[in-house]
């Protein structure tokens, strides 16, 4: 047991104390604008993304598959998720879509992006289902007979 018995002492070890809580909350809040600033430079991410698909054709054809994303290296899906800045969200609630059905396709991505937890689900079901489907090719399959069961470049 350390006894501390001048009040100088005493108010040093408090200041130490609050010193290492201050940095240790500073960093753990810096950290992840750290890692956005060097991917915003251009800077290779430290942790690659990986989102798994799951893709159904409507027509009883499921499959499954990965995708791993580092900056320099993921194929064609991951250079198009960088350029969109990652899976697209969900339609907000109340939007106005066209009734303009797309197709039977259903694909689900799960995973994580620039280090964020990610679920979404795609359906083919209106205009704004279609333009989110859209967005997302290649990194899920272009709808139609191109879209049948066979290996896919990730």
């Amino acid at each position: 047991m350390i006894r501390i018995t001048s009040g100088s002492a005493r108010r040093t070890a408090s200041l130490a104390a609050a010193a290492t809580t201050l940095a240790a909350a500073l960093t753990a809040s810096v950290s992840p604008l750290a890692a956005s600033s060097a991917q915003a430079m251009g800077l290779p991410r430290m942790v690659p993304d990986r989102l798994t698909v799951s893709y159904d054709d409507g027509a009883g054809h499921a499959r499954a598959y990965d995708l791993t994303c580092t900056r320099f290296s993921g194929g064609s899906g991951c250079a198009q998720l960088e350029r969109i800045g990652g899976p697209v969200p969900a339609v907000p609630a109340g939007q106005a879509c066209s009734m303009i059905y797309g197709g039977p396709e259903r694909a689900e991505v799960s995973g994580t992006w620039d280090g964020r937890r990610v679920s979404e689900t795609y359906r083919r079901t209106d205009g704004c289902e279609v333009s989110r489907w859209s967005r997302m090719v290649p990194a899920l399959p272009a709808p139609g007979p191109a879209a049948q069961p066979g290996p896919l470049l990730g």
